[in-house]
C-alpha cells in the first residue's frame, strides 16, 4: 500500500513537473536534495498506512507535500508573491490531476511558505487525505 501510494503520487508529480524533481523522504533529507536537483521540486514526506487484512478496504493516509521554488534569503515582497503564484499554480494542477484520477481526496489545503530549507526556497505545503482501496491482503 505504501509504495503503491508513493508511485501514484510520483506519477502525477512527474506529469505536472516534467523538468523538475520529485523527492520522497524526510525533511532533513529533502533539505540536502535542494542543491543537487533541478527546481522546481515536489517533496512527498513519509506518511502512515494501515495494512488491511481484507482486499478492497479503504486506507486513508494523511499526506504532506511541499512544492518548492528557487528563492533567496534576500527575497523581497514581490519575489515572495511571484514564488507563491508559481507554487499555487503547480499545486492547483496537482489537485486537478488528483481529482481526475478517480481517487477520493478530502481535507485538501495549501499553505504558502517563505525562505525555508536553508533560506533558499519559497513555495507551498499541501496536506490532504487520500482514500485508497487496498489491492493486497496483509497476512500474518
Amino acid at each position: 500500500m505504501y509504495l503503491d501510494t508513493v508511485d501514484f503520487i510520483k506519477g502525477i508529480c512527474q506529469t505536472i513537473n516534467p523538468n523538475g524533481t520529485f523527492y520522497h523522504g524526510r525533511v532533513s533529507d529533502a533539505n540536502l536534495a535542494i542543491k543537487d536537483n533541478p527546481m522546481p521540486q515536489i517533496h512527498l514526506y513519509p506518511f502512515r498506512v494501515q495494512n488491511p487484512t481484507t482486499m478492497g478496504v479503504d486506507v486513508n493516509p494523511n499526506i504532506l507535500m511541499a512544492f518548492l521554488f528557487d528563492g533567496s534569503p534576500h527575497d523581497g515582497a514581490d519575489d515572495l508573491l511571484n514564488s507563491t503564484d508559481e507554487a499555487d499554480t503547480m499545486q492547483r494542477r496537482f489537485h486537478l490531476a488528483l481529482q481526475g484520477s478517480g481517487k477520493i481526496v478530502s481535507n485538501y489545503e495549501a499553505e504558502p511558505f517563505y525562505k525555508q530549507f536553508s533560506g533558499v526556497t519559497n513555495g507551498m505545503f499541501v496536506r490532504f487525505q487520500l482514500q485508497i482501496k487496498s489491492s493486497k491482503v496483509c497476512e500474518v
